[in-house]
């Protein structure tokens, strides 16, 4: 189902805490069986705090606006451009406060539906074949960060939101294209394993303790592009050495974080050359650069075109 309000905050945590035993939705709505049911909420709001909700897989995102998502006592800031997950069991804060309007388009996972498609993924095929009724799955785990979205993403997420309203059986639509999204989001987990992979030889806990260290460090950046970021900052967050840093943000990354932070200034750029609301000197600033020359260096450096060049006619 998609809602466009929040559900009562305390009428939630009741349900979640009796583990939808009366199998009753926000809008009245009878479910087929307990536990957290599918459920997208495109709400357009500039204010809401739901505190320490324990959720469902979930992904964040937004098609306007930006957010926040508290994990582990991590807040996060959820741009547009850019989604954010969270783990079935896993204890999440969201939050808007905002001047302009935020429209959210969060998809919460069914947990017995998440459960089936998992099992699908991940067990093979014969031993789906010889027992239809196996439960069993592999548990994942996603990690507790900012992901770039794709155009594949998008895709889905828009189709559902423009054709959810106009589709006869609404149940068998949404489970279909919810379950070529977490297709995705598995394959973009399985891509982040590699990169682990790539980490200096060492155990298999620290690599991976190594790879949440520099995660946070990049979320750092997709949260604060704009700003005036040192490498003793990325460090600090990163809770490493500058150099052990430094060291390690190029073996995962493939580049250095001075590099990542280009890169993601000019893709930002991109957009809002696209939207031509504002002048290149008014984007230059917004994105931290010094001057409008500046940014035009760095944007023709790395695009081989200037900002002027870039705009559509």
């Amino acid at each position: 189902m998609i809602l466009n309000a929040f559900p009562d905050i305390q009428w939630l945590k009741k349900q979640i805490e009796n583990k939808f035993e009366d199998r009753t939705a926000w809008n009245g709505k009878k479910l087929e069986q307990t536990g957290w049911p599918n459920v997208i909420l495109n709400v357009k709001t500039t204010n809401s705090y739901r505190p320490d909700i324990i959720g469902p897989l979930s992904l964040f995102t937004n098609f306007q606006g930006e957010s926040y998502c508290s994990v582990n006592q991590k807040k996060t800031k959820i741009s547009e451009g850019y989604y954010f997950l969270s783990n079935e069991s896993q204890s999440y804060s969201f939050e808007i406060d905002n001047t302009e309007p935020t429209e959210t388009f969060n998809v919460h996972f069914g947990e017995h539906f998440c459960e089936k498609v998992h099992a699908s993924l991940v067990n093979a095929d014969d031993r789906l074949l010889n027992d239809v009724f196996n439960k069993d799955s592999v548990p994942i785990y996603y990690w507790n960060k900012l992901y770039a979205r794709d155009p594949h993403i998008d895709a889905i997420l828009r189709y559902i939101q423009a054709e959810f309203d106009h589709k006869q059986n609404k149940q068998l639509f949404l489970e279909e294209q919810l379950s070529q999204l977490l297709t995705l989001l598995l394959c973009k987990h399985r891509n982040v394993l590699k990169q682990i992979r790539r980490l200096p030889p060492s155990k298999k806990s620290t690599k991976i303790e190594v790879y949440k260290r520099i995660s946070i460090a990049v979320d750092y950046m997709h949260s604060g592009y704009h700003m005036d970021i040192q490498l003793d900052d990325l460090a600090g967050v990163a809770c490493l050495s500058k150099y052990h840093f430094l060291r390690l943000f190029k073996a995962l990354q493939g580049c250095s974080p001075h590099q990542y932070l280009t890169k993601l200034r000019i893709e930002k750029g991109k957009e809002l050359l696209a939207k031509q609301d504002q002048t290149i000197k008014e984007i230059a600033l917004q994105l931290g650069f010094e001057n409008a020359s500046s940014f035009s260096r760095t944007f023709f450096k790395n695009t081989r075109v200037y900002p002027t060049q870039y705009r559509p006619d």
